[in-house]
């Protein structure tokens, strides 16, 4: 297996779908071959992490052809080839590194483990056969081997199935140790079968030591190529991530800009629902959505909201990524220049600014849920049906339009600020990429100057040259630029009062002591006053998150500049971890983690990640026992937990393998297959058992058509290697490379397709490297096997392989299969519950921040920064989980369905949902901040702050009902059983009417200018459409599992209705 992160710097999925945005219809087009290379995904750094792989195998093949190498290994020669391919070279340094010393320890382990297996199964020999007159043929030419021997054979069999049974155990509960576990299996199953041939130790732990030096000489030269060609860490990745996010936000930012553009003269009520599809597959989505627009006559807004949703899809993808390679980048010994708390900051302060600008997607979902609110999205007019409703759709399509007409305006209104801001975030962005060295910045010739836009900057400029990006009088320029359009805001609510028919007093907003005019409608008609105050708090929600985005890229330059200033960017220095780190490092090998797509073949192939939850996803106490509360009651719970462990799922999936195995191993133990394994070299196919083994039936048949369709293709391009050149050596091993080298083009690009890849190489391996090995040593040395030629050699290695996927294939499914569908339900149990846990913290932030007692958050011991650090972890668990999800879903079609079909669009309703709900957690918690006093504020601003957290103390601004909620959705989802009956979605907050229940003025016009007016207006916003999607997310749920239902119906007999009758019938048998 391979790294699969390092995949993340060539992805240009977040590239491609905002650099579409960017294009303009003037710029030139690009030739045919950049065309191709566009197509193809290719870069620099993909073709030097494709040579670098083809490396390792290609020496240890090349090596072979060295007498004194050949002799040394004789017929173990190909396992330094194939060790050298699955130690990944191409990995980062760090994570290179730990899988070394983790495969070294286990391989060490294996020695130990099969030294003990040979000495049981020659004393086993010892005391039952005298020994006899060895006969020629086995393991190794170092050796002379003996007969069959029942009771060695029997010792072997049983030492093997426990060492199988115990690796994948422990694989699959430690997913980080999926690599050594690999390594582990490939070496007890060779020592385990050619153990029961040994009659003295000698032999045996001449075998060992010479299995246990090819599988260090592989390691060896994979650990030389990956520290001295083209060495790469994973700080490198993680920069060349970070730079690839901060690019995606600005790509981001331009596809925002053009729905807010578009929503200028479009139909931002006509845009259909946002989709659930798997955001990987862009294009096709992009072109259903241009036909769509297209046959909508380009009125709606739907083209525009779906790039906008698309380019935060991905930037929340890559988010998940950078947060798992930001761990390794802070354990690494380096040089350079950001330590690893600098790295923590950076990424920190990058989703900050990513939160906010995340939130400005979800207009589109705002007004589609407003359209639905006032029957703007019913049915046809034109079907025949609705004709006699036609008048009243006629008042409806009138308000819609009315309404559409208004915002249009609006955002006419509002297009100026929002441009100006939009483009000094851009160039803020920017300016971090240069400062920080994360990108390389233009000439002098090239580079855009920034115009002077407003007088407010003039005093910034007036001392030299225009200020750009790179400059270090940046940030005063891009807080200039923020501080107008925070008071551009005043006038932006006048024109809106305006347009409404009230002209506003000059000085309203510098006296709020001044009473707040009221609209006409309003004094007539209290809707219309809630729905000018929704209208209102719409405006202020987005002129909020694009102030908000603003000040957060403000910080991310201030950062930059500070590192300039401190002198950390202008030379590069030793950087060591420190100690606490390294012991978590240490302790992380062991422990239970997430997991990342490069650490298991299940996770690879599903496109997924393993998430752990926590210790309280599981049972909190043992409703059979009560806490022990002595020693001996102690030791029996230790007892019980052996118990436990054995039938647990995970136990469970190493039974699977070990039987799997043994389906095939068992040849080498019975008296009349001995030598027909040996000959055949059936312990590839036990191989094959072991890693192409899966948890889950639907990777499975992803799994075994794939890894067919490799391996025949690899034996193709077997044959095509060999006689290309004739079987000239010096040309076999140049094609081989070649060919090497361009199968790692489709593990770097397309992840899921690494273990496919993987035994495409070793089976070229196996191959060519056999009859390259016949060549050098003779056929006479090889372990009594018949020396075939190749185009003999290929197809019965083909066979072999196909026929231990076939196993592996039949032992994911029986005796029961494990289904992708129950993975994706019990994940969306724990989603649920990451959900409900992120809540709960949300919860408790807003309730520090109204009664003042968040702290500093500066001091690790206060408050407030134990609860950010808790929420940053369960929002980056959230995010990598839902991923993981789409990508479940997905992989469903794959299985074979029996009975009715798999309710995959009610799952993808759930998910989606799932992540509306924690977006507008995540800006509740946001918007929040802003309840806080600032003791820069004005004395008035300080005291309408004070007003308003007391008022917002006293009616709750959230609820433990919603924790508790999520908390019995998660339980039910996991476990399939149904919902209690009359489960009622918890009540929308109305936190506007609640507040003016108590102050009719603390939410007047005149405090828009308070610095929380517009935060509360985000979490008014925000929390009504978390009651709108929990009542959803209820309803969906329900329909998944189905409600305990105890109502009694009574049904009439005298009904002539078959229906009325069935039902009788079917009730009354059940009370029978």
């Amino acid at each position: 297996m391979v790294e699969l992160n390092v995949n993340s710097r060539h992805d240009s999925s977040v590239e491609k779908a905002t650099k579409d945005e960017a294009t303009t219809n003037g710029s030139k087009d690009p030739s045919l071959t950049a065309k191709i290379w566009d197509k193809l995904g290719l870069n620099v750094g993909m073709l030097m992490l494709m040579a670098k792989g083809s490396l390792p195998p290609t020496i240890a093949i090349a090596l072979y052809e060295n007498t004194a190498f050949a002799m040394n290994f004789l017929t173990a020669g190909y396992l330094v080839a194939i060790m050298s391919v699955l130690s990944s070279a191409i990995m980062p340094r760090a994570k290179f590194i730990q899988t070394m010393m983790i495969n070294i320890i286990g391989v060490c382990i294996g020695a130990a483990i099969a030294l003990l297996t040979i000495y049981c199964s020659v004393q086993a020999r010892a005391h039952t056969t005298p020994a006899p007159q060895s006969t020629s043929g086995g393991p190794t030419p170092v050796a002379r081997m003996a007969g069959y021997n029942s009771s060695a054979a029997a010792v072997c069999a049983i030492w093997l199935f426990a060492n199988i049974y115990f690796i994948n155990a422990l694989r699959a509960s430690r997913p980080q140790l999926q690599f050594p576990s690999i390594v582990y299996s490939i070496f007890v199953t060779v020592a385990s079968t050619s153990a029961p041939q040994f009659v003295t130790m000698q032999q045996g732990i001449a075998f060992v030591k010479q299995l246990l030096e090819a599988f260090l000489s592989g390691f060896a030269i994979a650990a030389m190529v990956s520290l001295l060609v083209f060495p790469m860490t994973s700080r490198n990745i993680l920069f060349q991530q970070m730079a690839g996010f901060i690019s995606g936000l600005q790509g981001a930012l331009k596809a925002q800009a053009s729905y807010l553009q578009s929503l200028e003269n479009k139909d931002m009520f006509g845009a259909s629902s946002l989709s659930h599809d798997d955001s990987s597959n862009i294009g096709t989505r992009q072109s259903q959505l241009q036909h769509e627009n297209n046959q909508q006559g380009k009125g709606s807004t739907a083209m525009e909201a779906e790039k906008l949703k698309i380019a935060f899809n991905l930037l929340g993808e890559l988010h998940g990524k950078i947060a798992g390679e930001l761990v390794f980048a802070k354990r690494e010994i380096a040089y350079g220049k950001l330590d690893g708390a600098e790295l923590k900051e950076l990424f920190k302060l990058t989703r900050g600014v990513f939160l906010p600008l995340a939130g400005m997607s979800s207009i589109a979902d705002i007004f589609n849920r407003v359209a639905e609110s006032r029957g703007w999205k019913s049915a046809d007019p034109a079907d025949p049906g609705l004709q006699d409703e036609l008048e009243e759709k006629n008042i409806i399509e009138e308000t819609k339009d009315k309404e559409k007409k208004q915002w249009n305006d609006i955002m006419k209104s509002l297009h100026g600020p929002f441009e100006v801001m939009t483009q000094a975030m851009d160039e803020g962005l920017q300016h971090t990429l240069y400062t920080l060295e994360l990108a390389k910045p233009p000439s002098a010739k090239t580079t855009p100057k920034i115009p002077v836009a407003d007088q407010s900057s003039r005093d910034v400029e007036a001392q030299g040259d225009i200020i750009e990006p790179g400059d270090k009088r940046f940030a005063i320029y891009l807080t200039r630029r923020i501080d107008s359009f925070y008071d551009q805001r005043k006038l932006n609510v006048a024109i809106w009062c305006r347009q409404n028919g009230v002209e506003l007093d000059e000085n309203l907003f510098k006296d709020p002591t001044l009473p707040a005019p009221l609209i006409d409608a309003e004094r007539e008609d209290l809707f219309q006053h809630q729905k000018n105050q929704r209208q209102l708090y719409l405006i202020l929600f987005m002129e909020f998150l694009l102030w908000s985005t603003g000040r957060a890229v403000l910080d991310l330059v201030r950062f930059a500049d500070l590192k300039v200033e401190e002198g950390i960017m202008k030379k590069k220095r030793f950087i060591f971890p420190s100690s606490k780190r390294t012991k978590k490092w240490i302790y992380s090998t062991v422990k239970v983690e997430d997991t990342h797509t490069e650490q298991t073949p299940d996770i690879v192939e599903t496109g997924g990640t393993g998430i752990y939850v926590g210790d309280s996803f599981k049972a909190a106490k043992d409703p059979e026992h009560l806490p022990p509360t002595n020693s001996w009651e102690r030791f029996g719970n230790a007892i019980r937990a052996i118990s436990h462990q054995l039938s647990s799922p995970e136990s469970a999936f190493g039974f699977r393998v070990a039987c799997a195995t043994l389906t095939i191993g068992i040849l080498a133990y019975l008296h009349d297959t001995q030598q027909f394994f040996v000959q055949q070299r059936l312990v590839w196919a036990m191989i094959m058992v072991s890693i192409g083994m899966t948890t889950t039936a639907g990777s499975g048949v992803f799994g075994f058509l794939g890894r067919i369709a490799g391996t025949a293709i690899a034996m193709c391009t077997s044959l095509v290697i060999w006689y290309i050149v004739d079987g000239k050596t010096g040309g076999v091993i140049t094609m081989l490379w070649f060919f090497i080298f361009v199968e790692l083009y489709f593990l770097i690009r397309y992840p899921r397709f690494t273990v496919i890849v993987i035994l495409s190489v070793i089976t070229q391996i196996l191959i060519v490297g056999y009859e390259l090995e016949v060549r050098k040593i003779g056929a006479a040395t090889s372990n009594g096997q018949p020396a075939y030629p190749i185009y003999l050699l290929g197809p019965y290695r083909l066979a072999c392989v196909a026929g231990g996927m076939l196993v592996a294939f039949i032992w994911t499914f029986f005796p029961y299969p494990i289904t992708e569908r129950s993975q994706l339900r019990k994940d969306l149990g724990a989603s649920l519950y990451l959900l409900a846990n992120f809540y709960s913290v949300v919860h408790t932030t807003i309730e520090t921040r109204i009664l003042g007692e968040e702290g500093d958050l500066n001091d690790k011991s206060c408050p407030g920064n134990k609860l950010e650090k808790v929420r940053s972890k369960v929002y980056a668990k959230q995010m990598s989980l839902l991923g993981g999800l789409r990508q479940h879903s997905a992989y469903t079609s794959w299985e074979p369905t029996f009975g009715g079909k798999f309710p995959k669009a009610q799952y993808d309703i759930i998910i989606q949902g799932v992540q509306n709900i924690q977006n507008y957690m995540s800006l509740i918690s946001y918007a929040s901040k802003n309840l806080c006093e600032n003791p820069t504020d004005a004395p008035t601003q300080q005291s309408w702050i004070k007003d308003l957290s007391r008022l917002l103390a006293s009616v709750n601004v959230t609820s433990h009902e919603i924790t508790s909620i999520l908390a019995l959705l998660s339980a039910s989802v996991s476990s399939g059983s149904p919902l209690p009956p009359y489960l009622q979605p918890p009540q929308a907050f109305k936190l506007s009417e609640r507040l003016e229940a108590l102050d009719a003025d603390i939410l007047s016009i005149n405090h828009i200018s308070e610095p929380g007016y517009a935060g509360f207006a985000v979490m008014q916003t925000a929390s009504s459409m978390i009651s709108d999607d929990m009542r959803k997310l209820i309803k969906n749920v329900k329909a998944l599992v189905g409600e305990v239902d105890f109502t009694f119906h009574v049904i009439s007999t005298a009904s002539p209705s078959d229906d009325s009758l069935e039902t009788l019938v079917s009730k009354k048998g059940k009370k029978d």
